[in-house]
């Protein structure tokens, strides 16, 4: 019996042992791997020595730091992980399964092209789902750790603190001061390629296009037009609209703090929040640049912000202040972005059904309904009156179809000799010339295809273009994959980083900044911070957006559901990146991602329920 009983014991202890080492073991073959393009079975004239090639190819060279991960992760699966503790709901497992996934689908489109370190032969495919498991062992076991700091943490401070009182005010002070050096450092301002041309039209260098949004573009114009007429300068003119803009970013970000400051978040977090905001370098680059991204986002944050108090309390609905703010945002989220409409119609939409079933007509719905019809008419009222004021010419169709216009073009270079006669009509009608099509194709970015897009096409051709692109899909849909993925995988990898500060080539205003070499200093400065990692990680949209899936998992799970409605515009932004032309290593399309996370992390864990121990 004693035997029995010791053998037990010894079983008993020798699974937790033997799980722990295949957890380190893969965890430190995922930190540690390395891949390289696949090589194939005819590269070698014998079948035994693409085996031993590929058993090499398996193993990998001799590596020191395997063993020291190796030690480190049984360490840490072993002593940190227990003494943390399991949370009371883990995450789904699907999660750090998918985010490992991003990760190497990430890295192989960013070093070849292709997803071949992950399907592109039987070693490559072997060391992948090694990878992916030790991957998704770690990040697993890094996320449910979150869990339990976010379960058992002490968030809230009752005690009186710097930030008690006046906390929007003080906070906005303080960004203002911070950001304002940067940009009179660069004065009159950084402006990208968008803003260049947008200012162009106001000059009368070009007429009024929708293809940017018509109010940012006359706000801008207008202030550099001003500053012509009235100082001679359209650097001064352009210099007065980026304080404007510097004053809108700050006033979101300060907003962030005052609310949480008044749901008592503890001083020591909102410091950290202010330091994050003023130190990050996204932050001061963007209120120093002039892209038609800052305000749009700008006001989407102060949009999420009203969403997250309305869902937790409906009776604000009342509050006349309260609900004229709330439609003053939504309106300048539909002006200040041609696809904002979208963000408050489908954010909207969701969120009004809540309301009715939730709390009812009289109580919430019709109001709610009220504040949604009201800005969507006033801000497509306003657009119009602009657009017929302007004379302005209506953008093209073909910018909402960046996908299907890159995985054509990436299916005529693999499979451009198996299209019929019709099929080449139907694309031709719409993209012009199919052998200059596939020519242009860059998978990074689809504006040199869709710089092919035929105005003149009309509804019947593109619904034929359509038809034929199913057509492609059903026959190889491999490639219809690999062109999504090679066009929207940093959105989702970490490991990508952000070019955010904009070189653009321009002569509608003079650049280079307040004095020689100044543009040079603030381009190295920005440079050096994306590769500092700490800055880096903080500013990378794509870490931004695994922050949103893990906090979204999170408040289902942990019943916070309503609380999860409110980041249904950034859902929505994730969408819009993922349709948008291409990554192309600048984040703009998700900053309202990027500026509006922490907000709602802070907001979640300070709600009733879950102030921690």
């Amino acid at each position: 019996m004693k035997q029995l009983l010791d053998k037990s014991t010894k079983k008993t202890l020798w699974n937790p042992i033997c799980k722990r080492l295949i957890a380190a073991f893969l965890s430190a073959y995922a930190l540690s791997v390395t891949f390289h393009a696949p090589f194939a079975r005819f590269h070698f004239e014998e079948g035994v020595d693409y085996v031993i090639a590929s058993v090499y190819e398996l193993l990998g060279d001799y590596n020191f730091s395997f063993l020291l991960l190796l030690v480190l992760c049984g360490v840490y699966y072993s002593f940190l992980e227990e003494k943390l503790g399991r949370p009371k709901k883990p995450v789904p497992v699907w999660l750090p399964v998918f985010f490992s996934l991003t990760l190497l689908i990430g890295r192989s489109y960013q070093q070849i092209g292709t997803w071949g370190f992950c399907f592109g032969s039987p070693v490559n495919f072997v060391k992948f789902v090694l990878t992916l498991a030790g991957g998704s062992l770690l990040l697993g076991s890094i996320l449910n750790g979150l869990c339990v700091v976010m379960e058992k943490a002490r968030w809230v401070d009752k005690e009186p603190h710097f930030w008690s009182s006046h906390g929007f005010g003080k906070a906005f002070v303080i960004l203002c001061a911070a950001y304002l050096p940067f940009l009179i450092l660069a004065f009159p301002g950084n402006v990208c390629w968008d803003a260049a041309g947008q200012i162009q039209q106001a000059v009368g260098e070009s007429g009024y296009s929708l293809h940017h949004p018509l109010a940012h573009t006359l706000l801008m114009g207008g202030a550099v037009r001003l500053g012509e007429g009235l100082l001679g300068s359209r650097e001064a003119g352009l210099f007065c609209y980026m304080l404007l803009q510097l004053a809108g970013l700050a006033a979101a970000l300060a907003s962030t703090i005052g609310v949480l400051a008044r749901r008592g978040l503890r001083k020591g977090l909102l410091w950290a929040l202010l330091l994050i905001y003023c130190v990050t370098p996204v932050y001061s680059n963007m209120a120093s640049t002039a892209l038609k991204d800052v305000p749009y986002a700008s006001a989407v944050t102060g949009y999420v912000i009203c969403l997250a108090l309305l869902l937790e309390e409906p009776r604000r609905l009342k509050s006349l202040r309260f609900i004229t703010g709330f439609v003053l945002l939504q309106v300048c989220v539909i002006l200040l972005r041609n696809n904002g409409i979208y963000v408050i119609l489908l954010s909207g939409l969701v969120i009004l059904v809540f309301f009715l079933k939730k709390y009812g007509w009289r109580e919430a719905g019709g109001l709610f309904l009220g504040a949604l019809a009201g800005s969507l008419a006033a801000g497509e009222l306003v657009l119009l009156l602009l657009a017929q004021a302007c004379g302005a010419s209506a953008g093209s169709l073909g910018e909402a179809l960046s996908i299907p216009f890159q995985q054509t073009a990436r299916y005529l270079q693999a499979y451009g000799d198996q299209v019929t006669e019709e099929e080449r009509d139907a694309i031709e009608a719409v993209l012009g010339d199919m052998q200059e099509l596939a020519g242009r194709y860059d998978p990074d970015s689809a504006d040199p295809v869709k710089a092919q897009f035929r105005k003149s096409a009309s509804t019947g051709d593109i619904l034929a273009y359509l038809k034929q692109w199913a057509h492609g899909l059903f026959r190889h849909p491999g490639v219809y994959v690999e062109a999504f993925l090679a066009h929207t995988y940093g959105w989702l990898s970490p490991e990508v980083n952000n070019s955010i500060r904009y070189e653009a080539e321009y002569d509608v205003v003079s650049r280079g900044g307040l004095f020689p070499g100044a543009e040079k200093l603030l381009i190295f400065y920005y440079r050096f911070a994306a590769r500092f990692t700490p800055l880096g990680i903080l500013e990378n949209v794509a870490f931004a957006v695994w922050g949103l899936f893990f906090l979204t998992c999170w408040q289902k799970s942990h019943g916070r559901g309503r609380l999860a409605a409110a980041g249904l515009p950034l859902w929505i932004s994730f969408l819009v990146c993922m349709a948008s032309p291409g990554f192309l290593h600048h984040a703009r399309y998700g900053f309202p991602i990027l500026f509006s996370i922490l907000f709602l992390f802070g907001f979640t864990v300070t709600a009733k329920g879950n102030e921690g121990r």
